[in-house]
């Protein structure tokens, strides 16, 4: 271990996601500790000394429109000075808070409230934008957040307006059998001009749910009353926002104005951070979630949870009731996030159902429902663990293949994953597999020393800050414990550490890189400042943290991970490739860029054997069956993407619910008539290695389908796929084959003697 390294930066952690309460809560990406004297992190006394810029007098009307949520304007107003004068100089873009971006924070603070664009005006956005578009950073100066409440007041104004609407608009008659379409996503859609144009909508908006009713054959009058209780809950959890909530919205504003991983978070918002992203006290279902117009959208499912375990649950997946045990659903749509995680958590032990929207489905008639237990997250499902695959050769011969799952890079994943090869090699198999597709990050020391079991020794990875001083991560360690075959798959959950791995090895021309078209692309570090280090005594209460991103990572050939990703030498077809997930989909995201190239050694192990593979898996590819069912979902969520509208015809939705039911039960006829697969595989865990139990008395995965009459259609919903199909792992198994076949013909050939 590089101790130096260590001491130098202190990057402690590097991970996709920090979970909030209970396994569940808010998107929260990397974070990485970081010592100050490697970074231009700010320390108390230097923003206590600064002199205050020239103060500009509260306007009285500005005060007197302030919603009366707000009772501490003084603290409030220093709060926010604090973020604001952190952000400007030390965020890694160190970009001024001028007018530029105090218009993208009134902008992003308003999206923030009315994310679907229907409650407030496009004439609520102007007159904002040009009261406070370049006033914003002169407020946040000289310590006054009034803004932030004079807008929450008009939302609240118009929210009502709405919902007086809505009571009218549910005893209107409306008939399903015309040509209207509605279009749910209205996120990167302009608010209405008018309120005419606001009825229209809304008018719209109350068809549509009403359909959704009638296609899940609930009861007319029931549909009526979870309507009605959707909003009054909606104005409910409005009215519920006190007046930490509020600023952190609107410092959230600010701060996503500078990239989307800086945050603000109020006292009770660190803590769960803390808890459960630093200090790892897991419980509940295991799911990372984000709000998403208006739904709880599933992020990341996290290694060893309920929901992961149950193999029902995916990225993507949206949330739209939770019901305890054996009783009704709650409505979740609009609710916000934060009363979500805690209808879903509870005690251990205890069952919640959820009514989910599967990934890439824009009807939410398409639903289905799973039922988990809650628990503790099982922190051994979350290490290094291996399978070996028996896959049949030429002749009758079995070849083996080692599949590694990394699901995160946690303390000791070098060590665990070190005794996993030396096992894999006692075996005596043909290559390895490092499968890091759902990897999001982790450790930094370890991603750099895992690299290092597959190279000699070298840079690894380059970390610059935003003074633009770069320091080159190495593995120093001249020992390379694993040299053979090595493909490493990847996909768009793929993040942070995992990305830095991927890259590594494809810069050396050490590993085949196969996946999706690239890796998430979140090449950026964060640290987390508590805000009580600056705001001095007599302060009242906790005035939060502000994660801030501090650096960015760089590839040893010089391009960032950043926005771009790993993007690998063979890509296999993925319905993930079409779905908004990744870095670039994230408004304020940084740049890809480059610096420049380290001296590294290159292995040429990968590029002279990646077109010849591309072209004997582009065959198998071809003629897959679970591929053509990747390839068929892809044009159907191309076609929804391109018109993202819903039909309001009863009989046209109807059909398209029949017919998706149809195809679903079609497929899982086909797979359950295949018989047993092809290749055995054995689950190969630490235990089992510690054990060192014999290969012939390890579990075998049994991925035979189940008979299709074993899962029937409950009232419409979708039929559970079979969990153990994995068309992407297949084809990396024989990729590796191919690729291990190609280096022997080379090695037979060098060894030949004349």
């Amino acid at each position: 271990m590089n101790k130096l390294r260590r001491s130098a930066l202190g990057l402690l952690t590097l991970s996709f996601f920090a979970l909030g309460a209970c396994g569940v809560g808010l998107l929260a990406t990397a974070i990485a500790q970081t010592d100050a004297k490697a970074q231009a992190t700010p320390k108390p006394a230097q923003l206590l000394a600064e002199p205050a810029k020239a103060a500009v007098a509260t306007t009285p009307s500005a005060a007197a429109t302030a919603s009366s949520i707000e009772k501490k304007p003084a603290r409030n107003g220093k709060i926010a000075q604090l973020v604001g004068r952190i952000l400007e100089q030390y965020h890694y873009n160190q970009q001024p808070f001028d007018n530029q971006m105090s218009q993208k924070m009134v902008k992003g603070y308003m999206d923030a409230l009315d994310y679907s664009h229907l409650i407030f005006l496009q004439s609520d956005l102007d007159e904002f934008l040009a009261r406070y578009g370049n006033e914003l950073d002169k407020f946040t100066v000289r310590g006054d957040a009034s803004p932030a409440f004079v807008i929450f007041q008009r939302f609240c104004e118009r929210l009502d307006q709405r919902l007086k609407l809505v009571e009218k608009l549910l005893k209107e008659p409306y008939n399903f059998s015309g040509t209207d379409r509605f279009t749910p996503d209205r996120a990167k859609v302009p608010f209405p001009k008018d309120e005419a144009e606001a009825e229209q909508l809304w008018r719209s908006r109350i068809k549509f749910e009403i359909l959704q009713g009638k296609l899940t054959k609930e009861k007319p009058e029931d549909v009526l009353k979870k309507i009605t209780r959707r909003y009054n809950n909606l104005r409910k959890y409005t009215l519920e926002m006190d007046e930490n909530e509020v600023l952190q919205t609107y410092l959230n504003g600010l701060a996503h104005a500078y990239d989307p991983h800086s945050d603000y978070m109020t006292p009770d918002d660190a803590e769960n951070f803390n808890i459960n992203a630093i200090k790892l006290k897991l419980s509940g279902i295991g799911a990372v979630l984000r709000s998403d117009d208006g739904y709880a959208k599933i992020e990341r499912l996290v290694p060893g949870g309920p929901a992961e375990s149950s193999k029902k649950l995916k990225a993507g997946d949206r949330i739209i009731g939770v019901a305890q045990g054996d009783g009704e659903f709650v409505d979740t749509i609009d609710m916000k996030l934060n009363k979500v995680v805690d209808l879903i958590r509870g005690k251990r032990g205890t069952k919640v159902r959820l009514s989910v929207i599967p990934a890439g489905q824009t009807d939410a008639s398409m639903r289905k429902e799973v039922v988990l237990t809650r628990d503790e997250i099982k922190l051994s499902e979350q290490f290094a663990k291996a399978q070996i695959f028996e896959h049949p050769g030429p002749n009758g011969t079995v070849i083996r293949v080692g599949v590694i799952n990394l699901p995160q890079f946690y303390d000791n994943t070098v060590r665990d994953v070190a005794k996993l090869i030396e096992r894999l090699k006692r075996e005596q198999v043909a290559g390895i597999i490092l499968d890091l597709r759902r990897n999001g990050g982790g450790l930094l020391d370890q991603a750099i020393d895992l690299t290092g079991l597959f190279i000699r020794q070298g840079p690894v990875v380059q970390v610059r800050n935003g003074n633009g001083q770069i320091t080159t991560l190495r593995d120093d360690d001249s020992a390379q414990l694993y040299s053979g075959p090595l493909v490493v798959l990847v996909g768009h959950l793929s993040a942070s550490a995992s990305e830095i791995v991927a890259g590594a090895l494809q810069d050396y021309n050490r590993a085949v890189i196969i996946g999706d078209s690239s890796t998430h692309g979140k090449g950026t570090v964060q640290t987390l400042l508590p805000l009580d280090r600056w705001v001095g005594f007599g302060f009242d209460g906790d005035p939060g943290n502000l994660k801030l991103t501090v650096q960015k990572f760089y590839r040893i050939a010089g391009g960032s991970t950043q926005k771009k990703g790993v993007v690998p030498d063979l890509t296999l077809p993925s319905l993930l490739d079409y779905m908004e997930l990744g870095e670039r989909t994230l408004t304020s995201c940084l740049p890809y860029d480059e610096v420049n190239r380290v001296d590294y050694d290159n292995y040429n192990l990968a590029a002279p054997y990646v077109a010849e593979l591309a072209r004997r898996s582009g065959q198998r590819v071809a003629l897959s069956k679970d591929f053509s069912y990747v390839r068929d979902d892809i044009e159907v969520l191309k076609k929804r993407l391109a018109d993202k509208s819903i039909s309001l015809n009863e009989e046209a939705r109807k059909k398209e619910k029949a017919d998706l039911l149809a195809q679903a039960a079609t497929r899982k006829q086909e797979r359950s008539h295949r018989g047993v697969p092809r290749d055995k595989i054995y689950e190969l865990t630490l235990a089992d290695v510690d054990k060192n139990t014999p290969l012939e008395k390890i579990q075998t995965v049994k991925t035979a389908a189940a008979p299709v009459d074993d899962d029937k259609d409950k009232e419409g919903e979708l039929l559970e796929d079979d969990p153990t199909v994995d068309p992407q792992l297949d084809e990396a198994v024989n990729i590796l084959v191919d690729y291990a076949a190609l280096l022997n013909e080379k090695n037979a050939l060098v060894n030949k003697t004349p």
